[in-house]
């Protein structure tokens, strides 16, 4: 196994109510390409759903290693989130969800299950195409969106 550095960088929110994942997860998915190319950002959230912080680093592969990172420095700077919305760099297609969609999800809802932490979405961000696509409601367009426990 090839051993490299994984760099996580993050922006803590100064005041959480500034922001919501519930609310302004499309913004966010837009804004995804303002970090630069080849990007994964986790963004945590307490059960309101207010945002407490941004955690982002180059996508790694499979991408659970660059969501565990993010986490771990997360943790590392004494924040705590009940929740995560995911924002990756990958291609999508103006056609029916990849039929492995749904297994990914679920890959990286246990990744970050070993956190405590509960994954609500997974944005694909297309900077290509300009195209965006949640992972939930792709694979559970009738389930409630933001579904923290």
């Amino acid at each position: 196994m090839d051993q490299t550095t994984i760099v996580v960088e993050a922006f803590v929110a100064t005041d959480p109510e500034d922001m919501s994942l519930r609310d302004d997860r499309w913004g966010l998915a837009l804004d995804q390409q303002a970090f630069g190319p080849g990007r994964i950002l986790v963004a945590a959230g307490d059960r309101a759903g207010h945002l407490l912080a941004i955690a982002y680093t180059t996508k790694t592969d499979p991408p659970e290693f660059a969501l565990a990172c993010c986490l771990e420095h997360l943790f590392s700077l004494a924040l705590v989130p009940a929740a995560v919305v995911v924002f990756n760099d990958e291609p999508v297609r103006m056609a029916p969800p990849p039929p492995d969609l749904e297994l990914r999800f679920r890959s990286a809802q246990e990744c970050v299950a070993q956190f405590g932490v509960h994954l609500v979405d997974w944005f694909a961000c297309d900077a290509l195409s300009e195209l965006i696509r949640s992972t939930r409601l792709a694979i559970d367009p009738g389930s409630e969106w933001w579904d923290v426990p």
